[in-house]
């Protein structure tokens, strides 16, 4: 005897994982004596943003050190590619221990 219900195959539509996982790098706790370098794509405002927020991180966390998005270079625009390839380097060069990152719109 057949049965009325319908059978129908299941396919799972989650692909594999195209990117291996990372392990988070561990908090800064307390951002005096830390070297933050301040990154940006020049896309908004960041002429105006990036000065005040220095100025209030070193007013909360007067031995924090800070160096400029100008030490990284341009990370939206022709040389995107190879700056972005040598940041790294370049956060390792400058000893960074966090960053702030302003990306626009």
């Amino acid at each position: 005897m057949t049965s009325l219900e319908p059978a129908y195959r299941v396919v799972w539509p989650q692909a594999p994982l195209g990117v291996r996982a990372w392990q988070a790098v561990p908090r800064v706790v307390d951002l005096n004596r830390c070297r933050v370098g301040f990154i940006w794509d020049y896309m908004f405002r960041g002429e105006e943003l990036f000065p005040v927020l220095e100025r209030e991180l070193k007013q909360r966390f007067p031995g924090i050190e800070i160096v400029g998005y100008d030490s990284f270079g341009h990370i939206h625009g022709p040389n995107e590619r190879m700056i972005v390839q040598q940041l790294p380097d370049n956060l390792r060069r400058h000893r960074i221990d966090a960053v702030v990152v302003g990306n626009g719109c």
